[in-house]
């Protein structure tokens, strides 16, 4: 299950993974990411994962191509999920990333959305 929202005035948006993902899903949200990053440039995105019980194999593909397309789009990333998904996404997805990435607990998805929606080059307070 994948669910898409969208935050125009922040260039951010929200994706929450759980379930297993099909292939119909994945190109239904990457349409619409794919979009948004046409509107915007680069954006943020805050990744909430819960419950994830993996992706059928053409849907890993179109997500390996996606992320490869767009390493450049992505100005921030907030992940929010459970440790060892952490050191999951870590081991595979962290090595290509550039942008800014934190990690969060799952009981800090508001501090995720503060830090996500955090204006650029602004002094923490």
């Amino acid at each position: 299950m994948l669910s898409y929202v969208e935050h125009d005035n922040a260039q951010a948006v929200e994706i929450h993974i759980g379930g297993k993902v099909s292939t119909e899903e994945f190109d239904r949200v990457a349409d619409k990411l794919e979009a948004f990053i046409a509107r915007h440039g680069q954006v943020r995105v805050l990744e909430q994962i819960s419950d994830f019980e993996g992706m059928d194999a053409a849907a890993l593909w179109h997500d390996v191509k996606f992320s490869l397309r767009h390493l450049k789009d992505f100005n921030r990333i907030a992940i929010v999920c459970d440790p060892h998904i952490r050191n999951l996404w870590s081991s595979f997805v962290a090595p290509f990333i550039t942008c800014e990435v934190e990690h969060f607990e799952p009981d800090q998805i508001a501090e995720a959305r503060d830090w996500l929606m955090w204006p650029e080059g602004a002094a923490d307070v």
